[in-house]
């Protein structure tokens, strides 16, 4: 049987620092309906992410060191319910993979691999990778990556009904 890789993720704001965090802890099991052994903690820091995007920017980062890594199969876990739901039901709709923004990428990144599910992992069983997104600022100098931004950007611009690309 194939190992399957499971990656709970968490962000954090930091109004003051104005600072959005991301905390990922990765998993590795062979068996079915199991997180697995914990393989790796990841925390990073961002500077220049608006407030409202960190679980979708989490979820775009752990697709993409998953793919990095070459893993094939894996399981998201957030508990950002409304994105689980959005997230789950577009691969079978076979929409959004065309739009702007990260949920866009976070679709286009989704089909890199052999198998992707979005479960719900409830906030109050989610402590390991909220902390690693509460400390990522202390262990990480926050970084600024404007391709990160741009896909933000876009995202709140398709939220609003303004599609306004002169800005990004």
């Amino acid at each position: 049987m194939s190992l399957r890789q499971t990656i709970i993720v968490d962000a954090s704001f930091n109004f003051k620092t104005m600072t959005t965090m991301i905390g990922l802890a990765i998993h590795e099991t062979d068996k079915p309906h199991r997180n697995g052994i914990l393989i790796d903690q990841i925390g990073e820091a961002y500077t220049g992410i608006p407030s409202g995007s960190g679980e979708m920017l989490a979820i775009y980062r752990a697709l993409g060191i998953s793919n990095e890594r070459g893993y094939k199969m894996i399981k998201i876990k957030t508990d950002y319910n409304y994105l689980k739901k959005l997230l789950k039901t577009n691969p079978k709709q076979q929409t959004g993979k065309d739009s702007y923004g990260l949920v866009g990428a976070i679709l286009r990144l989704s089909d890199l691999f052999d198998s992707v599910a979005f479960q719900y992992k409830p906030k109050r069983t989610n402590q390991m990778s909220h902390k690693l997104a509460r400390t990522a600022i202390e262990n990480n100098k926050p970084i600024f990556r404007n391709d990160l931004l741009a896909l933000c950007k876009l995202e709140a611009s398709y939220h609003i009904g303004h599609l306004d690309m002169s800005s990004v």
